[in-house]
């Protein structure tokens, strides 16, 4: 570093960078938009996890009917807390499982019968994510619906 001699005071060399006041007033402004962006992201979060479920749900509702009518036969879809199945009653055949997202429930254990001639047993599922939840209804049409609750 070179020192240069003027006639009274002695010139540094000028110092580039951020102060640590400023370092701090960024790192408060940081702080405080992520407190306010938080909570509504973290809603957003698990409304979407929420609906991706309530959407797997009604497209495997839609799957055991069309796979009943597909092979002539009588399918069961039976659902409880942890998730639900897609099964043959009659042989035991699986033909698709799924289990919940952490934090999903269902309201109550219940179960749907599809028929080979495209009807089923009129059920309506309620899923729940905290407060939000999610209805869905399979008609004795054997079409399936969602809806808010």
């Amino acid at each position: 570093m070179m020192l240069e001699k003027t006639k009274s005071r002695t010139i540094l060399p000028r110092r580039e960078g951020f102060t640590l006041v400023e370092v701090m007033m960024v790192i408060l402004l940081i702080g405080l938009l992520a407190s306010v962006a938080a909570p509504p992201m973290f809603r957003y979060l698990a409304d979407s996890r929420l609906q991706t479920n309530t959407d797997r749900m009604a497209a495997d509702l839609q799957y055991a009917r069309t796979l009943s009518i597909t092979n002539g036969e009588i399918l069961r879809f039976t659902c409880d807390n942890a998730g639900y199945q897609v099964t043959n009653p009659l042989d035991g055949t699986v033909y698709r499982s799924q289990v919940f997202s952490k934090g999903m429930t269902l309201d109550s254990a219940q179960s749907a019968d599809f028929f080979p001639w495209g009807m089923a047993d009129a059920s309506v599922f309620t899923i729940q994510s905290g407060t939000e939840a999610r209805l869905v209804t399979v008609l004795p049409t054997g079409m399936v619906e969602v809806a808010h609750k």
